[in-house]
């Protein structure tokens, strides 16, 4: 094997897989301010939520510049709302777990942070389990191909309505293919989010939406 063919394999094994991150246990004060909006996320009580939130918080994905502030924010991601998206983002991200960026800042969710940059994020997705059957046909009941353990796929189709499941076909590292299920898989490209300590108080600083082609 030529010298370019080895160090392109070498990369791909590297990049192949992405292992959960989660930072915020080494931070007291951290942790604390995530009970809090884990308790508003739970509730969706959009006035605790404010008390957590940056007055200058940056938004992401709604246009072609990035828009600051309460006020937008709450426009754009409509809290008020019950059934606001927003909700089921942040749950997202405290699910996910949090990598430390700096010692005044956390990021979420870690395979956004983290994912490999010598992958196309449109193209991959980050299995999110550390033994999910690789099955051969999108059904329970269909044999295993393999299992997988944290690992970057290639999203080969969009996702299948499949009963009580989704499907996405997928194709590993390796060059196996077969189909996992939607929940445990994300894609690179979902929406994230930044915190920052503020005069000395946790604050959600940035929310970014999910980017185009996310969809899994």
């Amino acid at each position: 094997m030529k010298l370019k063919g080895m160090w392109m394999l070498v990369t791909l094994l590297l990049a192949s897989t992405l292992a959960p991150v989660n930072d915020a246990p080494r931070d007291k004060d951290f942790s604390a301010y995530l009970k809090k909006l884990r308790g508003a996320v739970a509730k969706r009580d959009p006035l605790a939520l404010k008390k957590l939130v940056s007055g200058k918080v940056i938004l992401g994905g709604f246009a072609e510049k990035d828009e600051t502030g309460w006020s937008r924010f709450e426009a754009r991601w409509q809290p008020a709302r019950a059934d606001s998206e927003l909700w089921d983002v942040l749950a997202d991200l405290l699910d996910l777990g949090f990598f430390r960026e700096s010692p005044d800042t956390f990021v979420s969710p870690y395979l956004c942070w983290k994912f490999p940059r010598e992958l196309d994020p449109s193209q991959h997705l980050v299995v999110l389990r550390d033994a999910l059957p690789l099955r051969a046909k999108p059904d329970r009941g269909s044999p295993s191909i393999a299992t997988l353990a944290f690992d970057v796929v290639r999203r080969k189709d969009p996702a299948l309505a499949g009963g009580a499941f989704d499907w996405v076909l997928v194709e590993t590292a390796a060059g196996q293919t077969g189909y996992v299920q939607r929940a445990n898989v994300r894609s690179p490209l979902m929406a994230r989010g930044q915190f920052s300590r503020l005069n000395g108080q946790w604050l959600l600083v940035a929310l970014d939406r999910a980017q185009p082609g996310a969809q899994h």
